[in-house]
């Protein structure tokens, strides 16, 4: 009996208590700053360069806005550099709308707060490394009322 105890105790302490990349790491996004209830907080992970920040990304979260801010989880991601992308979609078109003079109507942020210079930023200025469960903290910016 002694010997089936210590077999399973040290099966125990062997087990991970940390997540592996089997199970993947929670990404957890908090999207603050949102001026109204209208629409959706549209927020896309990123894990490559080339489609950032408009493509299709990695995963994509499309959340109705019911306060001045929205969290969501990101589940089973492996250990990398993620860069976010969040939108308010203000009208629930899909897609940022833009004033005649190519100004954003509608509010936009990504991760570490990161702006890029009369654009947005690069993935790099934006990108983040994983190895743990984390959290990003994204305050909306709205160029115009």
């Amino acid at each position: 009996m002694k010997t089936v105890f210590t077999i399973l105790l040290s099966i125990m302490l062997a087990l991970p208590t940390t997540p592996t990349q089997d199970n993947g790491y929670e990404l957890t996004v908090q999207v603050e700053g949102i001026r109204n209830r209208n629409g959706y907080i549209a927020i896309g992970l990123f894990d490559r360069h080339g489609d950032f920040p408009e493509g299709d990304g990695l995963q994509s979260k499309y959340v109705e806005v019911k306060g001045s801010s929205v969290e969501v989880v990101f589940k089973g991601l492996k250990e990398g550099e993620y860069a976010i992308a969040v939108m308010h979609d203000e009208n629930g078109n899909e897609e940022m709308d833009y004033a005649q003079n190519g100004m954003p109507k509608e509010g936009y942020g990504f991760s570490l707060n990161a702006e890029g210079e009369m654009g947005p930023p690069s993935f790099g200025e934006a990108s983040f490394k994983i190895t743990q469960n984390t959290v990003q903290s994204i305050d909306l910016i709205y160029l115009l009322r």
